[in-house]
């Protein structure tokens, strides 16, 4: 195998990954949550509510290292929790 044909087999490998997936829906939510707080909301949400979708992340990381195979590891359900978090941070600061 070449080294070519080995970056290939590992960047796949990185990508199908679920730590990836869940990275990236967090790192995405994060980048929402700071521009809607700095544009949009009138005052800037604080520090625990912008906290609470990487804390599902890191829930998500602990029992996937617990329970690998199980139904609640299903990495997207994990990823619209995330979703659905950032959209309720937002709608709860708009009122």
């Amino acid at each position: 195998m070449s080294k070519k044909d080995a970056f290939i087999k590992s960047l796949k490998e990185m990508i199908t990954s679920p730590h990836v997936h869940i990275s990236l829906a967090t790192g995405i939510s994060i980048i929402v949550l700071a521009c809607v707080s700095k544009w949009v909301l009138p005052e800037p949400i604080g520090y625990l509510p912008l906290a609470m979708p990487p804390f599902l992340a890191v829930i998500y990381e602990a029992l996937l290292e617990k329970h690998k195979d199980s139904r609640i590891c299903t990495t997207w359900y994990w990823i619209a929790a995330i979703f659905a978090a950032t959209a309720l941070v937002i709608l709860f600061h708009m009122t």
